[in-house]
């Protein structure tokens, strides 16, 4: 299982995002991209239940996300920060990401949101930081096969 992409949205916005493999041959144009995944959560949260959607499944890709709270600064109360993770298709992807991805993608949020509640979530330039913690959080799920395998002997 290899993960290709990790980020945060909010408000619609991708706050921070660290790619490690491609998933498409042209340039995505990031903020549509996730204007629309933060559609398609609101779609599924109104029209099924707030927890029953955990990942969308594709024929190459699955996107599994973690809804949170975060605190504004220019916020009264906390809006919806999701994290998510996009990652190759294989069998068993159910029990993959219940049991590796969404504690990786909770304790993402979790120190995102130690380190930046209260602040001007508006400004992305200030969280490109952020990417050698998501690095860390992620560590070797991050590489395919070959970059593990040479990890090992040289």
């Amino acid at each position: 299982m290899v993960v290709r992409e990790v980020g945060l949205l909010f408000r619609g916005f991708t706050l921070v995002k660290k790619s490690y493999h491609k998933t498409t041959l042209g340039k995505i144009d990031t903020d549509l991209r996730s204007g629309l995944l933060t559609a398609l959560l609101n779609f599924a949260d109104t029209a099924f239940s707030k927890e029953n959607v955990e990942y969308f499944e594709g024929k190459k890709f699955v996107v599994a996300f973690i809804r949170d709270e975060i605190l504004s600064i220019d916020s009264m109360n906390p809006e919806m920060l999701i994290c998510y993770a996009i990652m190759d298709k294989e069998k068993r992807i159910d029990k993959y990401i219940h049991k590796v991805i969404q504690p990786m993608l909770i304790a993402v949020a979790n120190e995102f949101k130690t380190l930046n509640k209260g602040k001007n979530l508006s400004e992305v330039s200030q969280f490109k930081y952020f990417k050698s913690n998501l690095d860390k959080i992620f560590g070797t799920d991050t590489k395919n096969i070959d970059q593990r395998l040479e990890g090992l002997f040289y």
